[in-house]
């Protein structure tokens, strides 16, 4: 039985792309409550375990006042956008890494490796770590940030 084609998303994920100071601030942004992590982890897993090209939706959050304090772009003001939905499609290449930006549906492709490094980003995120990317700059794609939760969003997942 595959994994993947039997997880079902729990907890909140939040995902947004500034549209101001895009300079300083470029890429995508992402944070999760507890469960969201813990769910999205647990399909990153199943992916890797399953180890065949798979594709998966999760429904998306937009940031509140809260999260967007975390990184603070023009202290918490600068206008950002968050797409409805985010799909996740898992590789056969073990190194693609595709997130365009500036998209209603967000986008995602990756492999093995950067799956590896999204799930420690994750696992950051569980334990309030954060402010920094994944990045593949050879390949011209955006990055994906990792940000906190904030304690103030605690309770309001």
């Amino acid at each position: 039985m595959k994994h993947a084609h039997v997880w079902k998303q729990t907890g909140s994920l939040v995902l947004w792309y500034y549209t101001e100071n895009e300079r300083n601030y470029p890429g995508w942004h992402l944070t999760a409550d507890t469960e969201g992590c813990r769910s999205l982890i647990a399909l990153l897993d199943a992916l890797a375990n399953d180890g065949e090209p798979a594709m998966r939706t999760f429904q998306i959050k937009p940031p509140t006042a809260a999260h967007l304090a975390v990184p603070n772009n023009r202290a918490g003001h600068a206008a950002w956008h968050a797409p409805g939905k985010l799909k996740l499609a898992f590789s056969s290449d073990p190194c693609e890494w595709k997130f365009p930006v500036k998209q209603e549906l967000a986008v995602l492709a990756l492999g093995a490796e950067p799956l590896r490094a999204m799930r420690n980003g994750l696992e950051d995120v569980l334990q309030g770590r954060g402010d920094y990317c994944i990045d593949v700059p050879h390949r011209n794609c955006a990055p994906l940030w990792f940000w906190w939760w904030p304690k103030s969003a605690i309770g309001r997942e």
